[in-house]
């Protein structure tokens, strides 16, 4: 990827954030079943649930609730129309008592507005005796305050949420939290604040660690420096793409100056330039270990394996970490990418079955009833097969290793030849066009013989290469993983990612590099769950261009890579 094509991918990015892709609009029916043959049936947008609805949805009711500051956070309410049962009653008898459901993100307007971008919580939950709440964020739709962007108070916000709708006349006490993107994030934010009604979350693409988000192993994304200050603040904090309408939010710009605006816009270009997230300003957007310490909920998290705009490292293998603490956890990982599950407009082997197994997962966490679901990780694999692993990456995946040999091959390291191969800088043309025959330019590609049998490779491949340094800086590594079928068409199945001066990976502490000493750079690929075919060849392209929305070095420093089995592919493999 040249520097233009990197950068132009901001004008993208800037309009979508974290934002969901709006979906088709066709009207939701309530019949997910066929009369004749009794099946789901596949010719709507997406799933609905097969369980009857019992109720009908009342209009929503806009509540603007002081959070712990007294900045007023909007929120929409929406509840089923059950006979002799008076929302705005102090008590209510228990049949009238609610479990609810929190949608909470930047993208509100007005928070009783419907929008078919979200899961449509409101046609499925409130039927069947839930109420849905839509919580505008900080300093977003009908919202007092700055928008934060994922702060310690726009975090309070949701725990004030959560205690404040638990504790309503017309409230069970449970509640739950799902959506995408940002608003997949913000369950994300409400578990780390370990509130005990909170009881689970259902997070769809959503953001366990801005820093490993916005930067990787000291490599910074497009979005980096100005994720806060342009794409957040600028589009939803001020309006002028809030709700599709320009300056929708301008009564409330007096309030849209605030010190994490400009904290923000300092730690992004900071962490920009140096790779660097050890500021406190990353560190209270990291909320995979508080999850791990302080929640005491179940989680179902959903996301996409080739998701271009929340990493699936955001999630693997940090969904095993849940599981190993002891976190009632369950995982679908499917071959899309930012998407729901049930999209016929997003991808192809839609889940016809989410929107019923939704409900029956809140029914049991929120209701108590029904019984437990699967704990499971349903993974779908490059086939587009689901299966079913106990956790993910597999435990009991075995490490194959590939050796980077001089003579551009990838090789079994006993047979590898020592070489080097020096890197220049930025690719001039198209890097699957041949092979490379001097020991020097702007890629090097290994390629392996054809596969004798069939591979799996499932969770997270390894790069480890020995490389030397010309100068304190380092430059940075890319490296492409392609699938090379027998026709000569390729597939590309990951990438990865590193900055030198942080080779042991990380995002923090970069070492000091002494031009001429070779390093040894431990680079992770994005998590893939990939079948590569009898007959298949592998094949590495290792440059330093940058990759997806990760921009190259500005100067991109020369480097030499040690060939031979000091620098070897390691490939996770299991048998199924």
């Amino acid at each position: 990827m040249t520097q233009l094509k990197a950068w132009s991918i901001v004008l993208v990015l800037l309009t979508a954030g974290l934002a969901g892709c709006i979906g088709a609009s066709e009207d939701l029916e309530q019949n997910a079943l066929d009369e004749t043959t009794g099946e789901l049936t596949t010719d709507r947008a997406w799933s609905m649930p097969t369980s009857p609805a019992l109720y009908d949805v009342l209009e929503g009711v806009e509540v603007r609730m002081p959070s712990f500051d007294g900045t007023e956070i909007s929120l929409g309410i929406f509840r089923p129309d059950i006979d002799g049962c008076d929302w705005d009653a102090e008590e209510l008898p228990e049949r009238c008592q609610l479990p609810v459901v929190i949608d909470a993100g930047p993208y509100y307007g007005d928070a009783t507005e419907e929008v078919d971008y979200r899961p449509p919580l409101i046609e499925w939950l409130v039927p069947r005796g839930y109420a849905v709440v839509h919580m505008a964020v900080r300093g977003t739709g009908e919202s007092g305050g700055c928008m934060e962007l994922m702060s310690m108070n726009a975090q309070k916000d949701v725990d004030e949420t959560i205690t404040f709708l638990a504790e309503e006349a017309w409230s069970n006490g449970n509640i739950g939290m799902m959506g995408r993107s940002y608003d997949g994030t913000t369950p994300f934010m409400g578990a780390a604040m370990g509130n005990e009604h909170l009881k689970t979350i259902v997070p769809i693409s959503g953001v366990a660690s801005l820093p490993d988000l916005m930067f990787k192993n000291g490599t910074s994304e497009a979005r980096g420096p100005i994720f806060h200050s342009v794409v957040y603040w600028g589009f939803y904090g001020l309006g002028l793409l809030d709700g599709g309408e320009m300056g929708h939010r301008s009564d409330h710009w007096t309030a849209q100056a605030c010190q994490e605006v400009i904290d923000g816009q300092v730690e992004g270009t900071q962490a920009f330039a140096t790779g660097d997230t050890s500021a406190e300003y990353w560190r209270v957007r990291d909320f995979q270990d508080r999850i791990v310490e302080d929640y005491d909920g179940s989680v179902w998290i959903v996301h996409g394996m080739e998701d271009w705009n929340v990493n699936p490292s955001q999630v693997v293998p940090w969904i095993r970490d849940l599981k190993e603490a002891g976190i009632e956890t369950r995982g679908w990982l499917g071959q899309w990418a930012h998407a729901y599950p049930d999209r016929i407009d997003e991808h192809r082997n839609v889940r016809w079955d989410w929107a019923q197994e939704t409900v029956e997962w809140f029914d049991f966490y929120l209701k108590g009833e029904g019984e437990q679901p699967p704990l499971d990780v349903e993974v779908e694999d490059s086939l587009y097969v689901w299966r079913s692993e106990a956790t993910y990456p597999p435990a009991d995946a075995i490490f194959q290793d590939l050796a980077l040999s001089a003579d551009m091959t990838l090789a079994p390291p006993e047979d590898a030849q020592e070489g080097a191969f020096v890197l220049t800088g930025p690719p001039t043309g198209e890097a699957l066009s041949g092979d490379v025959g001097d020991a020097a330019g702007p890629h090097a590609i290994f390629t392996s013989e054809p596969l004798a049998e069939d591979l799996r490779i499932a969770g997270l491949p390894r790069l480890h290469v020995e490389a030397t340094p010309t100068t304190p800086e380092g430059g940075q590594l890319f490296a492409e993983l392609y699938d090379v079928f027998p026709d000569g068409r390729t597939v590309r199945i990951g990438w990865a990612a590193m900055d030198l001066r942080f080779h042991a990976g990380g995002n923090e502490d970069p070492a000091t590099l002494t031009p001429g000493q070779p390093v040894v750079a431990k680079m992770e690929f994005e998590p893939m769950d990939a079948h590569v075919g009898e007959g298949h060849q592998l094949r590495l392209i290792v440059h330093k261009a940058g990759v997806e929305d990760i921009v190259p070095s500005v100067n991109p420093e020369t480097a030499e890579l040690t060939l031979g089995e000091v620098s070897t592919l390691q490939l996770p493999t299991i048998e199924r």
